[in-house]
């Protein structure tokens, strides 16, 4: 048996997962393969993206009933091209699979950006005439597809919707690269610092809080977590005291992850996966709406778990036992996912 896994050619937590997930089939005993490539266009490289990636390079797909041939829901339309290997997509968000719809895009990002309704025939009409036509498995296709995997209860509950028999998935999350940390020897290196996830935040919110903290709270630094390898963004973190994360949750999140393994307090929006409490398991009285009236209680909070840093890092404990449990269970869960394989 072969396995292709279609990855694009870039990194981020996405294709970091992907990887992870080759690595341990290849512990299986798998012949893999990376199928490098995006919307339909194969990449023409001959490096793996992870120096520490054990799975080859595929430049085709042997389109057999005995292989397998894993997609990222962000990129379905490679399922279209083969009619005998095993189809299988492994959901690593919602919302990049939702945007392929051009009308969903525009009204999110609309909604998203705080802008009138208008914006969404203008965003529309923009996008139609930029990008070229995708091809995606649409949703009343997907009961067709052989398997699913999904990595939270966000997009596991949106399958259901779909009609996705239980029998036909299961649960795999990619795990973060960094280990448990000791409580107590980040607590001396922890200081008045915000740091924050600028990637997917909304840009109208995000200048409402910084405006708002910078007249009221001047001495409170903040640090976008921008232009930093993983080494640095790991650093800000172990710094920080305060975690903000006013952006759309696709999927579970690395960088939030990790910073609940280093120790931060956390505030995120009620957006995507971040809405539920199974996925981003902290107490609600963290997660905000993205509204006016929330950027005073916002940075209220975020100076009360600076000066009082130790009466609120407790509230994040499952969230860490959660991240820490993903690390720990990865392998058996992508074992399990193996043995379904061979019984298909």
């Amino acid at each position: 048996m072969k396995a292709y896994i279609v990855c694009p050619y870039n990194k981020s937590g996405g294709t970091r997962s992907l990887h992870q997930l080759g690595n341990r089939l290849v512990e299986n005993g798998i012949d893999v393969y990376m199928y490098y490539g995006l919307k339909g266009k194969r990449d023409k490289v001959n490096k793996l993206l992870y120096a520490d990636s054990n799975a080859k390079i595929a430049t085709k797909i042997d389109d057999n009933k005995e292989n397998i041939l894993i997609v990222p829901e962000s990129d379905t339309g490679w399922l279209d091209k083969f009619h005998n290997i095993r189809k299988v997509i492994w959901w690593l968000s919602l919302y990049f699979y939702l945007e392929n719809n051009i009308w969903w895009r525009s009204k999110f990002r609309t909604k998203f950006f705080n802008q009138p309704n208008f914006f969404n025939y203008l965003r529309y009409v923009h996008i139609k005439l930029k990008e070229p036509a995708v091809s995606y498995i649409f949703p009343k296709e997907l009961k067709n597809i052989d398997y699913h995997l999904y990595n939270c209860e966000y997009v596991h509950r949106y399958l259901l919707e779909q009609g996705i028999q239980k029998s036909k998935m299961t649960y795999l999350c990619g795990p973060i690269d960094v280990e448990a940390k000791d409580k107590k020897a980040l607590s001396t290196v922890k200081e008045n610092l915000i740091v924050y996830n600028p990637a997917k935040a909304s840009p109208y919110f995000i200048k409402k809080v910084l405006k708002y903290m910078n007249k009221n709270y001047s001495s409170y630094i903040f640090k976008p977590l921008k232009g930093l390898n993983h080494e640095e963004l790991l650093m800000y973190l172990k710094k920080a005291k305060v975690y903000l994360d006013l952006g759309y949750f696709p999927g579970p999140e690395r960088i939030p992850r990790e910073a609940s393994v280093n120790y931060c307090n956390i505030i995120t929006s009620t957006v995507g996966a971040a809405e539920n409490s199974e996925d981003v398991p902290i107490p609600k009285k963290f997660k905000f709406d993205l509204k006016k009236e929330n950027v005073s209680k916002i940075c209220e909070l975020i100076v009360d778990m600076c000066d009082n840093y130790d009466e609120y890092v407790h509230y994040f404990d499952k969230y860490r036992r959660k991240t820490l449990s993903q690390i720990n269970n990865f392998n058996s869960d992508v074992d399990k996912f193996v043995k379904i394989m061979d019984l298909m």
